[in-house]
């Protein structure tokens, strides 16, 4: 088991505060019930429209987005509703007002787990995203990730890399890693990871810059001409280990 402790409750609330801005910026005004047009010097809805639609004052709303407050659960979800996030985003920004626990991975025991599947491609990610294992099939796929350097030995780094069409891949991954990023502002790791990326793979930058946050889902791609579907598997246990698993459409 390996710990990193992460103390940054101020940090977790200021990445909130991002968090919310950028989802307010891409709601429509039309699509809340609210006259579109006009003359707004930003995009997307304001603060006071955002504030008055959740039942909420201005001044409280604005702290929050500050990250001078800490609000309640209920009323992260009224915002979230009103910001149109998934329930797999909404609960991400609750886990951003809550102490949270050190990233941790105890994934061992899952690696035997990577070499039953023979045909689906597999890897076993730490809470970074990080590579820690992975099964004959992704190698042949995508190559060993043993032969780079540990620092890119990540996920994103890897199939960015990567000449497989694995397009519709990376934005579910992108935000599971911007929601890990979220949770854990001062990790040293995750600030290499996330300047790594920007670094040598610059073409993908919006990608590693935005702040979408929400479900995995089930992404499609093709592998070796045939369709595949992404799962991201979480066992119980509470670790923050992961399976990605490449497997055969049905």
């Amino acid at each position: 088991m390996v710990q990193v402790t992460v103390t940054g409750s101020a940090a977790r609330r200021r990445e909130l505060g991002a968090c919310l801005r950028a989802y307010r910026h891409l709601i429509e005004p039309e699509s809340v019930g609210l006259p579109g047009g006009g003359r707004r010097r930003t995009r997307g809805l304001r603060r006071e429209e955002l504030a008055a639609l959740s039942g909420v004052s201005l001044t409280w709303y604005t702290g929050l987005e500050q990250g001078r407050v800490t609000p309640s659960g209920q009323v992260l979800d009224a915002v979230g509703r009103v910001l149109s996030l998934d329930a797999v985003g909404r609960a991400h920004l609750r886990r951003l007002t809550a102490p949270q626990p050190p990233l941790a991975h105890d994934g061992d025991a899952l690696v035997g787990l990577l070499r039953t599947w023979p045909v689906a491609p597999a890897a076993l990610l730490d809470g970074r995203l990080d590579v820690l294992a992975t099964n004959v099939a992704w190698n042949r796929v995508f190559g060993d990730p043993g032969d780079h350097e540990p620092a890119t030995r990540h996920v994103l780094w890897l199939l960015a890399t990567t000449s497989a069409p694995v397009a519709a891949l990376l934005p579910a991954l992108a935000r599971q890693f911007r929601m890990a990023a979220n949770l854990h502002a001062d990790d040293a790791r995750i600030t290499e990871i996330g300047r790594l990326l920007r670094a040598d793979h610059p073409r993908l930058r919006p990608w590693w810059d935005c702040r979408g946050v929400g479900a995995f889902g089930h992404p499609s791609l093709r592998l070796d001409g045939q369709p595949a579907t992404a799962h991201l598997l979480r066992p119980a246990g509470g670790t923050a280990s992961s399976i990605l698993v490449l497997a055969p459409a049905v």
